[in-house]
């Protein structure tokens, strides 16, 4: 059987649960870097679709990434947002929101999330063209 030192084992724990204030972060950030690599990520996957009909109608946004349509007299209003871009260790990583925000009742109708640029696209040009051909 061992011996057990309390005032030896309470230091040890004291030590072990010391938390270390700082204020350097313990890892490095990204989000300048990768945000330049968004932008141009987005910028590249807009003009592939940028002749589409629905997309010339839109604002678009290559500074927060985001392709945007709903006129002030519109109910509603439909977004696409590029929310994640980073290629980190090899692996891309893309996530695109979607989301129709009912004005009138100030709330949001739908938020879907892609992982697909072409699935998000053609997610956001069918809901638009639902509005501007009604």
């Amino acid at each position: 059987m061992a011996k057990i030192y309390h005032k030896e084992f309470k230091k040890k724990l004291d030590e072990k649960n010391k938390i270390l204030w700082t204020n350097e972060p313990k890892h490095e950030n990204k989000f300048k870097s990768n945000l330049k690599d968004k932008r141009l990520f987005f910028r590249e996957a807009l003009e592939s679709i940028i002749d589409n009909v629905v997309i010339k109608k839109c604002d678009r946004s290559y500074d927060i990434c985001a392709v945007k349509y709903g006129p002030k007299n519109f109910k509603f209003e439909t977004t696409l947002i590029l929310q994640e871009f980073s290629k980190d260790e090899g692996e891309i990583i893309i996530t695109w929101e979607f989301l129709l925000y009912n004005r009138e009742e100030d709330k949001y109708d739908d938020s879907k999330f892609f992982t697909s640029t072409e699935k998000a696209f053609t997610y956001f040009i069918d809901k638009t063209s639902n509005m501007i051909n009604n």
